[in-house]
């Protein structure tokens, strides 16, 4: 099976993420007495998502198992071998303290497949001290990890024009500042991905349960 660790946001998390990134393509309030913007105040309005009609914009929520902060990817993995991973994580997880996070913003890619993203603020060098801790506990049990980038964000969509039309200019590569609700996971999941027809779905094989909440270090919030 493919094994993956990764922290999973509590759904009103991802709610709030995806209702703010619909606000990146609502029309703008009508107004008469708006002066005439020059070239630089219509770049700058693309990159907050300004759009004075509404697109015909189709939002694609990622599927609920599928939102998740990434840690580490382990590759094809026998059963045996995930559980002495979830053994030797268990056995000093308790000790990592558990951050508390919070969106800061939304965002849409500027390329295809066009994904929206929320961006994660808070204790976010706790969060980025788990990706490392849960690497070299897989390291020490010899496993061949896909390292990648840490980033401190969650992928809850996607947008596509209606009708197969291309997603307005105004709306690939939008930006904006959005101040979602606090929350601390409690535990890392060890996830299990299955692929098939329909795509990739995960399932919950282990939870590994982090120390209590920590306070957010200075020069580590938004």
């Amino acid at each position: 099976m493919q094994l993956l660790a990764v922290i999973v946001p509590p759904p009103e998390v991802v709610r709030d993420a995806l209702e703010a990134a619909q606000a990146l393509w609502a029309p703008a309030p009508a107004t008469n007495d708006e002066p005439a913007r020059g070239l630089l105040d219509r770049i700058r309005g693309r990159r907050r998502g300004a759009s004075s009609t509404a697109p015909g914009i189709a939002l694609r929520p990622v599927s609920p198992d599928a939102v998740f902060v990434h840690l580490a990817k382990f590759g094809n993995v026998a059963g045996d071998d995930a559980e002495g991973l979830a053994r030797a994580l268990a056995a000093v997880a308790g000790t990592w303290p558990a951050p508390v996070l919070h969106t800061t913003g939304v965002s849409v890619s500027e390329s295809e497949p066009h994904a929206v993203t929320a961006q994660l603020g808070g204790d976010v060098d706790a969060l980025r001290d788990i990706y490392g801790n849960v690497n070299e506990v897989a390291r020490q049990q010899r496993f061949f990890l896909d390292r990648r980038s840490f980033r401190s964000e969650l992928v809850v969509g996607s947008v596509e024009g209606e009708d197969g039309t291309p997603v307005p200019a105004t709306v690939a590569g939008a930006e904006a500042p959005h101040a979602g609700p606090t929350w601390s996971p409690s535990h890392v999941t060890l996830a299990r991905a299955s692929f098939g027809a329909s795509g990739t779905t995960y399932s919950e094989l282990a939870q590994v349960e982090l120390a209590g909440v920590a306070e957010i270090r200075p020069g580590t919030g938004d």
